[in-house]
C-alpha cells in the first residue's frame, strides 16, 4: 500500500482526467480515486491494478527524496511563491517549493491570516519563534542594545501573511542607483514590467499600472477617508503639500492615498495570489511543507540538492539548480551553514569553507520609525466598514543631502480591530532612505540555533538626523488646532502591549472593552498614561529631550534586506551576480530581499514580489535556452 509519508508528501499533487505521454499516472486510494502524475524518472517500476474505485492497490510511491527536480525552491515567502507559481507554468519543468512552516489549502487559511488588518501579525504560530535580534539604538549612556525577539513570517505565505500590505513600489531612483552600482539590468525602465506583470491595480490604468496580475492594489480615496488621515492630510496640505493622487506613479513629495495590496474584506498574501487551487493541481509542482533546510548539499563548488529535516526525517532532496529564497535573516545563515560566506566566521564554527564570501550576512538594512499615539475621540473613530490598516500617508524630503522622498509620514486610524485598538490611533515616521548597516551571523554550525541578528540602528548618524524631522513632523502636525477634534492626549505606544492584544483569545475579548471604557473618562486615561503622556510644545521646545526620545522609543521595521547584495563581480561585499547567481559556484541562486544593493524607498513586499516576476522570467529563459540546446534538464 501507499505509505503515510509518501501520501504526506505529495498532499494536492493531483489532477484529474489528465493523459501525456510524459507523465504516468496512478490511482491514489486516499484522494477518492483521483490521478497522479509525474514525469518516468521520477518513478520506479510502477505495478496498478483493479480499476478507479477504493480497492486499487499499487506499491509504495518513492519518497520525494529519491526524485530529481528542476528547481528546488528555499522558502516559501513572497518570493517563493512567486518563482514557485511562474517556473511550474512550463509543464515541463519540475519544482519543489520547501517551506520550514505550514501550508493552508486554498481558502482554508488561517482567519486572522484572511483579515484584511495585520491582526495575524500578533499571533506567534505564524512567525518564527527562536529569531531574536538586537533592535535598539545607542542610547549613549553605556547600556547594551535592546534585543528581543524579531517577527519574521513562517508557513506558506511567509511575510506577507501577518505584514499590514502596504504596496509602494519605491523610487525609480532607488533602482537606477542599483544598476549604476553594477547590478546591470535593475534600473527602473528595466524593473518597470514586472511591477506591472504582479499588480492588477484597481484604480489606475496606463503604461505605469498592471491589469491583469494576481496581486489587487486599491486605495482609499480622500472623500473615505476616516477623521484622523482626514485630518492629517490637511495638516500636510496647509504646510504646502500637494494631493498626490497616486504615489505609485508620481514622485513628487506630497500626500496622498496610500496603495495597499489587499481587497477591502480580505488579505491576498503571495500564497493567495500565486499558488492558487490551478496553481497547486500542476503535476510538475511539488510543495513540501514543515520542511527544514538545514543546508545546501555541494559537490565541489556545484550545488546538487539540499540537506532537509522533514517530517518523515532527514533526506538529501536533489535538484539542477538551488534558489535560496528564505529570506534577508535565514538566506545568508543557509549559505553560511554551507560553507559559503566569510571565511574566518565559518572556520571559528568549524565550518569547512567551500567558497569565500565576506559579503554573506553583510550590510543588513532596514527602515526606522518612531510613532505617537492618542486615543480617539467617538467620533474620530474609523467606520467599521473599512476593515484594513492604511489610508493617507505623505511622502517628503528632509533637505538633507541625497534626501528626496527620504522620509514617509502616515496616519494609521486604529491600531488593532478590537474595542480598544479601534480607539488608538497614531501618526508614524519611517525613515525610508537609511545608512546603518548591521549583519547576520551563525550563532553556531548546529542549523537548529538561529543566527545572531544586529541591525545596528542609528550608527550613522544621518539616519538620527532625518529620524528627528519625521518626529518633529508627527509632533507639529499633532499639535496643529485641525487636529484638536480628533484626538486626546498624546502618549508612546508600547509595542509589547499592543502586540499581545491583538491576539484573538477570551482573555482579550475581555480585557480590551473593559479598557476602552476605562479610558473614556479624561481623568483615569490620563492616570493610566502616566508618563507615558508626550507634551508635544515642550519636545518641539527643547531638541534634546526630542533625541532622547527618539533614541530610547526608536522603531524598527521589517523590511529586512541587503544580506546577500547582488552586483558588479569583483566589488567588496557583493554576493551575487544580476543574475542572483552566487558568485564562485554553480546552479545556486538567492532570489528575496536579500539580494537588493541597496534598500528601497518602500516597504519592502511589493519590490520582493518584483525581484521574484523579474528573476523567474530570466530563469525560465535560460532553462528554454539549455533544453533547446540539447543540455540535460533532469
Amino acid at each position: 500500500m501507499w505509505s503515510e509519508a509518501a501520501r504526506y508528501r505529495y498532499t494536492g499533487r493531483l489532477r484529474r482526467n489528465y493523459e501525456s505521454d510524459a507523465a504516468v499516472g496512478v490511482i491514489d486510494p486516499w484522494n477518492g480515486g483521483a490521478v497522479f502524475h509525474f514525469r518516468p524518472e521520477m518513478l520506479g517500476t510502477w505495478v496498478v491494478s483493479g480499476t478507479a474505485d477504493l480497492s486499487v492497490r499499487c506499491q509504495e510511491r518513492p519518497s520525494v527524496a529519491d526524485a530529481s527536480f528542476d528547481y528546488i525552491i528555499v522558502g516559501a515567502g513572497a518570493a517563493g511563491c512567486v518563482l514557485a507559481s511562474r517556473l511550474s507554468a512550463e509543464p515541463a519543468t519540475m519544482v519543489l517549493l520547501v517551506e520550514a512552516g505550514a501550508d493552508s489549502p486554498p481558502g482554508q487559511e488561517h482567519p486572522t491570516i484572511r483579515d484584511p488588518y495585520p491582526v495575524s501579525f500578533g499571533d506567534p504560530s505564524f512567525s518564527w519563534s527562536n529569531v531574536t535580534a538586537e533592535v535598539g539604538a545607542d542610547v549613549g549612556n553605556g547600556t547594551p542594545r535592546f534585543s528581543r525577539h524579531y517577527l519574521q513570517g513562517y508557513g506558506v505565505g511567509g511575510g506577507s501573511n501577518i505584514q499590514g500590505m502596504v504596496a509602494l513600489r519605491g523610487c525609480p531612483q532607488d533602482y537606477d542607483e542599483w544598476r549604476d552600482g553594477g547590478a546591470a539590468g535593475w534600473g527602473w525602465d528595466d524593473v518597470l514590467p514586472y511591477f506591472r506583470r504582479l499588480e492588477k491595480d484597481l484604480d489606475f490604468v496606463g503604461p505605469l499600472h498592471g491589469q491583469d496580475g494576481p496581486i489587487p492594489i486599491r486605495r482609499i480615496p480622500p472623500e473615505q477617508w476616516a477623521p484622523l488621515s482626514k485630518a492629517f492630510a490637511d495638516c500636510a496640505q496647509e504646510r504646502g503639500y500637494p494631493l498626490i493622487q497616486d504615489v505609485n506613479a508620481d514622485f513628487r513629495a506630497g500626500v496622498g492615498p496610500l496603495p495597499m495590496a489587499n481587497l477591502p474584506n480580505e488579505r491576498v498574501s503571495a500564497s493567495m495570489g500565486y499558488l492558487g487551487e490551478a496553481v497547486r493541481r500542476r503535476p510538475n509542482l511539488t510543495i513540501l511543507a514543515r520542511t527544514f533546510v538545514e543546508r545546501i548539499e555541494l559537490r565541489g563548488r556545484k550545488a546538487i540538492g539540499v540537506i532537509a529535516k522533514t517530517p518523515g526525517g532527514r533526506e538529501l532532496l536533489r535538484a539542477h539548480e538551488i534558489i535560496v529564497s528564505a529570506g534577508a535573516l535565514h538566506s545568508p545563515a543557509i549559505l553560511m551553514r554551507s560553507g559559503i560566506g566569510p571565511g574566518q566566521h565559518l572556520r571559528q564554527l568549524g565550518i569547512e569553507v567551500t567558497c569565500g564570501l565576506p559579503g554573506v550576512g553583510q550590510h543588513l538594512m532596514n527602515h526606522v520609525n518612531v510613532t505617537i499615539a492618542t486615543y480617539l475621540p467617538r467620533h474620530a473613530v474609523q467606520p467599521r466598514v473599512q476593515r484594513g490598516l492604511g489610508q493617507s500617508c505623505l511622502q517628503f524630503s528632509s533637505g538633507l543631502e541625497g534626501s528626496e522622498l527620504d522620509i514617509l509620514a502616515l496616519a494609521i486610524n486604529k491600531s488593532g480591530s478590537d474595542p480598544l485598538g479601534r480607539r488608538i490611533g497614531v501618526l508614524a515616521a519611517e525613515v525610508h532612505r537609511t545608512h546603518s548597516h548591521g549583519e547576520v551571523r551563525l550563532h553556531s554550525a548546529d542549523p537548529t540555533i538561529a543566527p545572531d541578528v544586529k541591525f545596528n540602528i542609528l550608527s550613522d548618524e544621518r539616519d538620527l538626523a532625518r529620524l528627528l524631522i519625521g518626529l518633529r513632523l508627527c509632533l507639529e502636525i499633532f499639535a496643529d488646532k485641525r487636529m484638536a477634534s480628533v484626538r486626546n492626549e498624546l502618549f508612546l505606544p508600547s509595542g509589547k502591549v499592543a502586540q499581545s492584544l491583538s491576539r484573538r483569545n477570551f482573555w482579550n475579548a475581555v480585557r480590551a472593552p473593559v479598557v476602552a471604557l476605562m479610558l473614556e473618562s479624561g481623568p483615569l486615561r490620563r492616570a493610566l498614561l502616566g508618563r507615558s503622556k508626550l507634551n508635544p510644545q515642550a519636545l518641539l521646545a527643547d531638541p534634546a529631550a526630542l533625541r532622547r526620545l527618539a533614541l530610547q522609543h526608536v522603531g524598527l521595521s521589517h523590511h529586512v534586506s541587503c544580506t546577500c547584495r547582488m552586483g558588479r563581480v569583483g566589488d567588496s561585499g557583493v554576493v551575487l551576480d544580476s543574475d542572483c547567481r552566487v558568485l564562485g559556484m554553480e546552479n545556486l541562486r538567492v532570489v528575496d530581499a536579500s539580494v537588493m544593493p541597496t534598500l528601497v524607498r518602500a516597504n519592502t513586499h511589493i519590490p520582493v514580489l518584483m525581484i521574484a516576476e523579474k528573476m523567474a522570467d530570466r530563469i525560465g529563459a535560460e532553462w528554454r535556452n539549455r533544453r533547446a540546446g540539447g543540455a540535460h534538464a533532469p
